[in-house]
């Protein structure tokens, strides 16, 4: 009876597995993504109120960043430059070092080895989309 019980579990906890055999590894936020906008929030500052953060980024793989130290002299830096995709498609590389995961509503910052940061205040790495761009792609001439 034992025995019974156990490939009943056995088999109603197979049923809930997900097939992968079926699931496209060629995918990736780079291609699927309109990642193009404007991105906004607020990171933790250990000697400031916060910085306030604003990101655009722009095809092909350009970005602008703003950004205000608050409670401390609230003079905003501006920054522009280009950005790479990792070999995954799903994280981007400011050339200024910052290191974002891309979803389609949201970018995390994360750490130098690319790792989302952990501990008490983790959420607030977030910056979301508050504005889409364009989706033409943008040429130099």
């Amino acid at each position: 009876m034992k025995n019974v019980w156990l490939i009943f579990i056995l088999i109603i906890l197979g049923c809930g597995q997900q097939d992968t055999s079926n699931i496209n590894t060629t995918t990736s936020s780079k291609t699927d993504l309109q990642w193009q906008g404007v991105y906004h929030g607020i990171f933790p500052c250990p000697s400031c109120d916060g910085m306030d953060t604003t990101l655009e980024l722009i095809k092909p793989n350009k970005y602008t960043i703003y950004t205000v130290r608050l409670g401390t002299d609230n003079i905003p830096f501006q920054g522009s430059g280009t950005f790479k995709w990792d070999k995954t498609g799903n994280i981007i590389i400011l050339d200024r070092g910052h290191i974002y995961r891309v979803y389609s509503d949201h970018l995390y910052l994360l750490d130098v080895k690319s790792r989302r940061i952990k501990g008490p205040d983790a959420q607030r790495y977030r910056v979301n989309k508050i504005q889409a761009l364009d989706q033409q792609t943008t040429t130099t001439e």
